[in-house]
């Protein structure tokens, strides 16, 4: 609590009475979650499924949503976040590594709001909102009340969706575009509403704007076509062609931009995803599923799709349309989910890649947190139920305290070291910025600043040095060495740098002394280092270089 209040107060500039208050509530949700969890669900009697969870969701929902709005504005951005917020300095109907969507969103937020951390990352805090509720309403339609607050629950703490909510990657719009796509493909395919198909089209174009794998719901709704004979007759209706040229028109402005771009952002994405040196790496995707949806919520998922034929007979006793509800839920996880199995034979998958594909998963896992009926659970129905509540609040504190660690440190375990996700980019951009002054002042021009590593430095710099008398960040990439930096070699190309100086920044050595940088300059200087403080205390150095006179 101390911790959050003085960051309330020293950050924030809050008055001390209301960051006590915040705390205080803050400090109080937790408790009345674990009153509500530990105390009262196990006296007979005295709360009911019906009121136990709606109450338990409101308060850990509500206790998520301020302590992410309290660190918003606090920690610095991620590499990949001051990544894209160069994607929405340079606008663009399409980049070479994804969709536009996360451009259009943070220079929406920061034309309003100005250039911050908290502008660039509401977008993605509302989309969290937009996802959230298009899963309850689904959840809703598919079971009941107390399951769409289950849903909300999992939806807040799950860590494969938390941090979602919080750092606006295309992975943020994309969550929202999949559930909403999820939603309105249960009312087209399960409640056979011809209008859904309207809105579906709208979703899938708009995930398609976000991130390509939203097209992998395409393969979901051609296997359920066929194996679903209720459904099979949309393949002869309008409504179901009319979708997809609506996705196709939406997704236009990504397709004329490849077209005039030899077809890049395809490419990566596609080809050079799956080219290069083959190696298994299932395990790999087994390991983050685990991770992301926690033992209690794998053991959930598997439980419930082998449908649990040992013990729970109420699987065997559900009526028609439960079981082309329960096929609709395995389609829509299994058919996009096998992609990537497939993939992961070949190749090392990324941890964030599975986190939409579960989605359709979370109705059947919120309805089965609670008993049904004593007679129809079996143990291992039982044991995952049992389960639930205590992963829930390890969750919170473990999610919670990770928002500690990344800003402010833990006891004896200080900040985070500046060459990881969460480091002193701020302090870095500062050290540089003097840095520069001083080479400025000796050679009569300011250098051009360049990150060695693929991206990271470059894009931190970027937001947060201070920008040139003419406007521009003077900012390269490793690109200028023959190294890969993504969009960096399109902003800033090699004929921009030549005949400049260049002062080199990097957190490894090896790096900025390579011998092959030589031939790219008229002279080179000395290898210099800074330390990097955080709150008085050393928590790593980096390492600088100048080139005279760029060559390529």
């Amino acid at each position: 609590r101390s911790s959050t209040q003085l960051l309330l107060i020293s950050k924030w500039h809050w008055q001390p009475q209301t960051a006590i208050l915040i705390v205080s509530l803050c400090g109080d949700v937790i408790f009345l979650a674990g009153f509500f969890l530990f105390v009262l669900s196990y006296s007979e009697g005295s709360v009911s499924a019906v009121t136990e969870w709606p109450l338990l969701t409101i308060a850990i929902v509500i206790y998520i949503l301020i302590i992410k709005l309290i660190f918003m504005a606090y920690v610095n951005l991620i590499p990949e976040e001051a990544y894209y917020w160069n994607y929405a300095r340079h606008l663009d109907i399409g980049y070479l590594d994804h969709p536009p969507m996360v451009a259009w969103l943070i220079w929406l937020s920061t034309s309003l709001f100005d250039k911050s951390e908290f502008s660039v990352r509401l977008p993605a805090y509302l989309c969290w909102f937009i996802a959230m509720s298009f899963m309850v309403r689904l959840t809703l339609d598919l079971f009941d009340r107390s399951a769409a607050y289950r849903a909300a629950l999992l939806v807040a703490v799950l860590p494969i969706y938390f941090g979602l909510g919080f750092f606006m990657t295309p992975d943020a719009p994309l969550f929202a575009a999949w559930a909403a796509s999820l939603y309105f493909l249960e009312r087209a395919l399960v409640a056979q509403d011809r209008r859904a198909w309207w809105w579906l089209g709208v979703c899938l174009g708009l995930g398609m704007l976000s991130k390509y794998p939203i097209a992998l719901l395409g393969l979901g709704i051609l296997i359920f076509l066929i194996i679903d004979r209720n459904s099979r007759g949309w393949l002869l209706r309008r409504e179901l062609y009319i979708a997809a040229v609506t996705a196709v028109i939406l997704f236009s402005p990504v397709l004329f931009w490849n077209l005039h771009n030899h077809w890049m952002s395809f490419a990566f994405q596609g080809t050079g995803r799956w080219s290069g040196k083959h190696h298994f790496a299932l395990h790999v995707l087994f390991a983050w599923t685990l991770l992301l949806l926690t033992p209690t919520g794998l053991l959930g998922v598997v439980r419930l799709f082998l449908r649990d034929r040992t013990g729970a007979t109420a699987w065997r006793r559900r009526t028609d349309t439960e079981n082309r509800r329960y096929l609709w839920a395995l389609t829509f996880t299994i058919a996009p989910l096998s992609v990537f199995v497939v993939y992961s034979v070949l190749n090392t998958p990324k941890l964030n890649w599975t986190a939409p594909v579960w989605l359709a998963a979370v109705p059947l896992l919120a309805a089965d947190m609670a008993p049904r009926s004593v007679n129809d659970e079996g143990m291992w129905a039982k044991l995952t139920q049992r389960l639930w509540k205590p992963t829930i609040i390890a969750l919170v504190f473990i999610l919670s305290g990770s928002f500690y660690y990344i800003a402010l440190g833990l006891p004896g375990a200080g900040p985070m070291s500046p060459e990881r996700l969460f480091g002193e980019w701020h302090e870095l951009a500062d050290k540089v910025a003097k840095i520069r002054t001083t080479v400025a002042a000796t050679s009569g021009s300011k250098p051009i600043l360049v990150g060695m590593d693929k991206n990271f430095i470059s894009s931190e710099l970027s937001f947060y040095s201070p920008i040139d008398k003419d406007g521009s960040y003077n900012i390269g990439g490793a690109h200028l060495f023959g190294h890969p930096s993504l969009m960096w070699a399109i902003w800033f190309p090699k004929s921009a740098a030549v005949g400049k100086d260049l002062l080199m920044i990097d957190f490894d050595r090896k790096r900025i002394t390579a011998s092959s940088l030589t031939r790219h300059f008229a002279t080179l200087g000395n290898l210099s280092s800074e330390s990097l403080e955080n709150n008085g205390r050393v928590v790593g150095y980096f390492y600088w270089r100048v080139g005279y006179s760029y060559r390529y």
